[in-house]
């Protein structure tokens, strides 16, 4: 069993920027108000889920610099974590006309709290205020003792004279590449983004090709067919998902780690982009509009998540919120849990007496693992523990344990160490 350790603050140097440190044990979150108030970094361990440019790193640009000459090859793309209004455009007033944006994009923010108790430690950063889109941005992030988990809180708040409606939309860049055998840095292929598909999909084919070529290889689903699954073979393009289930996920099977993040999905509410709750945007060879980055050596998928279209009174606000999650697993995610994430599903084969159980998995929080054996009314039957669990190491889960008769189906939970809470990891129904 390990010591649990408090989360700790600190401010100091990041890339030669001035940067916001929130850690705890098992993560290190990196927040750089001057740039739009972008997360850098989120690292589980040695291992950086966010990509940085380092063409970009450290440097800071005026806002006329910041926009250039208005077209998307102007855009300083830093890298990192960043929140925009949706819908995006150029159409009409009722769209966000960026990237580039020198205000709510890539402005200075300013650091509004830094904090820092027994049971949390977390960072909000403000905008300054954008009277185009009427919009003031705060975003604040904060990280749990004992757990890879982080919580974003995102707000709008109305600064216009009438009311204003905007989705909060929070894109995050995630590296996707690997050392090659001559040292130099190319894409993975391992690499990918899910999350489930609607059954009652607007889409014919479950998601919606925004931009790049209809065909782009990179698209597809898994083989269950209830899974979007985007390969990285570094093609440029975006794809927006119609998803109900709250859930997106990055995985890098190679290097064996996953970043996943959860929301709340509301059935019947308005969304953007024709719809859709989720979006992947690849960087790689081939063009959109006038991006082109084929003789780059950029490496990144995105992961995009929406809230709903709200409309905003002058002087209120609205909170989107988020949990994001990273930990160690070998696979590609197929489904997240609260408790983690899984790449094998749970399966459970009784043969007499016993059952063989089997999956794969990756943990957020350092806890003790359990199976709950149920009943077909859904009461807990009896209890297993499976020992203790963190996110450092996957939980790979191959193992023949008695089979209570009036079992019907199991369960996986987790119980944190740090704040007890019991968190489903996966369940099954016995087969």
């Amino acid at each position: 069993m390990n010591d649990i350790t408090k989360c700790r603050i600190r401010q100091g140097p990041f890339r030669g920027w001035e940067a916001c440190y929130l850690e705890n044990e098992y993560i290190q979150l990196v927040a750089v108000p001057d740039i739009g108030g972008r997360v850098m970094a989120y690292d589980l361990g040695p291992h950086p889920f966010l990509f940085v440019d380092p063409n970009l790193a450290g440097k800071l640009f005026t806002p006329e610099e910041n926009m250039g000459d208005g077209s998307l090859a102007a855009w300083k793309n830093y890298g990192g974590d960043k929140t925009w209004p949706a819908p995006q455009g150029w159409e009409s007033d009722e769209q966000w006309h960026g990237p580039p944006d020198p205000i709510l994009d890539t402005g200075r923010y300013s650091l509004e709290k830094l904090a820092a108790s027994s049971s949390s430690a977390m960072v909000r950063m403000v905008s300054p205020p954008d009277m185009r889109t009427g919009l003031q941005i705060k975003r604040q992030f904060k990280l749990f003792p004992g757990s890879s988990r982080v919580q974003v809180d995102l707000t709008f708040l109305c600064l216009a004279e009438q009311p204003v409606r905007w989705s909060i939309w929070d894109v995050v860049q995630l590296r996707a590449e690997r050392r090659q055998a001559d040292g130099s840095l190319g894409h993975d292929p391992t690499c990918s983004v899910t999350t489930p598909l609607n059954p009652n999909s607007r889409f014919p084919r479950g998601y919606n090709v925004m931009f790049g070529d209809e065909d782009n290889p990179q698209w597809g689903t898994d083989e269950s067919g209830k899974l979007f699954k985007a390969q990285y073979l570094w093609e440029i393009g975006k794809v927006g998902i119609d998803s109900p289930a709250g859930w997106i996920a990055f995985s890098q099977p190679t290097e064996g780690y996953a970043f996943t993040e959860r929301f709340q999905y509301e059935p019947g509410a308005d969304y953007p982009d024709d719809g859709v709750t989720v979006e992947c945007w690849t960087v790689g060879s081939g063009q959109v509009a006038n991006l082109d980055y084929a003789a780059t050596h950029i490496y990144l998928m995105e992961t995009e998540v929406l809230g709903p279209l709200r409309t905003i009174q002058p002087g209120q606000s609205t909170t989107f919120s988020i949990e994001w999650g990273v930990c160690r697993c070998f696979g590609t995610v197929v489904d997240v849990g609260e408790a983690g994430c899984v790449t094998e599903p749970l399966m459970a084969q009784p043969s007499g007496d016993y059952a063989r159980l089997s999956g794969q998995f990756g943990v957020f929080d350092y806890g003790e693992m359990f199976l709950a054996w149920c009943a077909e009314d859904g009461q807990v039957i009896t209890r297993h523990s499976l020992g203790w669990v963190d996110p450092l190491a996957a939980f790979n889960l191959d193992k023949v344990v008695f089979l209570p008769g009036d079992a019907r189906t199991v369960e996986l939970w987790l119980t944190a160490a740090a704040d007890g809470q019991e968190r489903r990891l996966a369940t099954t129904r016995l087969v």
